[in-house]
């Protein structure tokens, strides 16, 4: 039956952390709760587990209210972004422990799931270890082993990748989405990275200022974010938003830089807007797109990351970045010639950031 946030609110030294929240989650989902630091997701987390109360509102699990029930009372299993383990407990006892503590299981029972975690997580060769005697990222896997050896029926996770390496971060990324396919159990994945939720999240909930902004399958709340907030937490690099100025169906970005918004299949009023579009969807000179708006643009920074390239351009008084999928090399302040993909613009609401428009490739997904 799943989980169920009712109008949830909570107030931390005189600042409201979370505002009437509402969030329902069925069994089986990968939910991704995505915003940046200080927004409230460690709150929310410590509330779905019973480690805080909530000021109002109820928590429903499988048709049962437990706002009030302690931690110790309710079947969940958490995950923090620093390494917390026993230091004086091997692997094999770490992971076992809250079986001993909260479980009637024989010794045979707890073998049996202490062993088939290990396995699962690709720590089964070090069981007979001290944490002290692990890598970072080892240590990381035996506290999400400790977690998914419960059973536990919500499984939360407070950015556990946070303090690992890139190539650890990916390798977990993947170990962490094939477990959850393998269970039925609700996984809720706090994070300020995009990648994080586009590599294992089936569902996205995008929190801002205490309140969730959008909720749905990860697919459907990338392509159509629905407000500003969505655009720029939920990409990465963040959404480009243009200032521009919508009369007959063009909107009028710079003076020489126009986009027609017939593809949008949308009847704008003329007036004030902003008009969104990932860096992915802007083609550097050499990746021109066929049918894309083209405008000259200065490079201030060029970033090369593994084998993509950033740009951070210029154009009159704009400023916006492209990515290129490609080992790019560009000189500061040269003058590059980049493309717009009209099809895959959003245009917001200047005064409220509401979408108002979405994508025309976003209608087809």
């Amino acid at each position: 039956m799943g989980l169920e946030l009712k109008n949830i609110s909570k107030t931390s030294q005189g600042f409201e952390t979370l505002k009437n929240l509402d969030l329902t989650i069925d069994d089986g989902s990968f939910v991704a709760v995505i915003a940046p630091t200080g927004a409230g997701k460690t709150t929310l987390l410590r509330l779905l587990a019973g480690l805080e109360k909530p000021d109002q509102g109820q928590i429903i699990v499988d048709g049962q209210d437990v706002t009030q029930v302690h931690v110790r009372h309710r079947n969940i299993a958490m995950v923090y972004q620093e390494f917390i383990n026993y230091p004086t407990l091997t692997v094999y006892d770490n992971i076992a422990s809250p079986l001993r503590v909260h479980r009637k299981l024989s010794n045979k029972d707890i073998d049996h799931r202490v062993r088939a975690t290990a396995e699962q997580l690709r720590i089964s060769d070090l069981l007979k270890r001290l944490p002290h005697e692990l890598s970072g990222g080892q240590q990381q896997r035996v506290a999400i082993g400790r977690a998914l050896a419960k059973d536990a029926h919500l499984i939360l996770l407070d950015e556990p990748l946070g303090n690992l390496d890139y190539k650890l971060r990916e390798d977990l990324r993947i170990e962490l989405k094939n477990l959850a396919h393998e269970r039925n159990a609700i996984f809720v994945y706090a994070t300020t990275e995009p990648v994080d939720a586009l590599m294992m999240a089936s569902h996205v909930a995008v929190l801002h200022e205490g309140k969730i902004l959008q909720y749905g399958p990860m697919e459907e709340v990338y392509k159509k974010p629905n407000h500003i907030k969505s655009g720029e937490y939920f990409s990465d690099p963040p959404m480009n938003f243009l200032p521009c100025q919508v009369q007959d169906g063009i909107a009028m970005i710079a003076p020489d830089f126009h986009i027609s918004l017939r593809d949008l299949n949308t009847d704008l009023a003329p007036g004030a807007y902003v008009l969104g579009i990932r860096a992915h969807h802007i083609a550097i000179k050499g990746d021109r797109l066929q049918n894309g708006v083209t405008i000259e643009a200065l490079v201030e920074l060029s970033e090369i990351v593994g084998s993509d390239t950033t740009m951070h351009l210029s154009h009159h008084n704009l400023k916006f970045i492209a990515l290129s999928q490609q080992f790019r090399h560009f000189d500061l302040d040269e003058n590059v010639t980049v493309s717009f993909d009209p099809t895959q613009i959003h245009i917001f609401n200047n005064q409220n950031g509401d979408v108002v428009s979405h994508a025309a490739g976003a209608r087809h997904s």
